[in-house]
């Protein structure tokens, strides 16, 4: 857990969270949601919010500070980062952050830094390593499954099923869990030298591991939501914090 004592605070590890970019009325902003922030403190971690309209040398000195790095959900990635165009107006691009989350990806790559991507986060890092994505995933990949539910968020709405042999089941102990869904794109091909570590019943790719890296690690719910009532979602932030302290 967070110790609040000074001394025993400075040695928690400093984990950069990406945020989101948009506009409330004629106003930018950058945002993050408190989950986020909570899943890192309640584990151990200090989160350190880095703007989605940061620029590569003040990105340089934040990731410069962090022990590790989280990539949070969001809206959809440019489908021109995997060589697509956009397939409808359902895709809702944000050119800002892609730009901003390329680059935190390119600087803790080259830092060894543990990563966790959550939601939009493991479709990043797919994509920048790589890989694809279905753009919309009612039109190209229909299911019986509700990929995008309604709230409350902080629910179990399907079941992740964990492969042997990965970082996935060592972490949480389990062939199967709940899980909450919030996405409206998912992973197509996964990038080149990582592993499918979690499917959905309707056999979506729910995790992807870099067996290469210490601590590489996406999954396309959001635990950050769930925790409290899912231990395997609890886990992955313990397991996620454990290797930053020891990055």
């Amino acid at each position: 857990m967070f110790k609040t004592d000074c001394k025993s605070w400075q040695k928690n590890p400093i984990i950069g969270l990406t945020s989101s970019f948009g506009r409330n009325g004629s106003n930018d902003q950058v945002q993050i949601n408190q989950t986020y922030l909570d899943y890192i403190r309640k584990h151990g971690g200090i989160p350190v919010i880095l703007p989605a309209d940061a620029q590569k040398e003040e990105l340089e000195f934040l990731v410069g500070l962090c022990d590790g790095i989280l990539m949070t959900g969001g809206v959809d990635l440019n489908p021109a980062l995997y060589g697509e165009e956009k397939l409808n107006d359902s895709v809702e691009i944000t050119p800002v952050r892609d730009k901003s989350e390329y680059i935190v990806c390119e600087l803790a790559a080259a830092k060894k830094l543990p990563m966790l991507g959550i939601c939009r986060g493991i479709q990043l890092m797919n994509v920048f390593f790589g890989g694809t994505l279905y753009q919309d995933m009612p039109t190209q990949c229909p299911s019986e499954i509700r990929h995008r539910m309604e709230p409350p968020f902080n629910r179990l709405v399907h079941q992740c099923f964990a492969e042997k042999n990965t970082l996935l089941f060592e972490i949480t102990q389990k062939e199967v869990f709940g899980v909450n869904t919030s996405h409206h794109q998912a992973i197509k091909d996964a990038a080149p030298g990582f592993v499918v570590a979690g499917r959905s019943e309707d056999s979506v790719i729910e995790a992807i591991w870099n067996p290469q890296e210490k601590f590489m690690l996406g999954v396309q719910w959001h635990p950050e939501r769930i925790w409290e009532i899912e231990s395997a979602s609890a886990r992955i932030a313990e397991a996620f914090i454990a290797a930053c302290r020891h990055k």
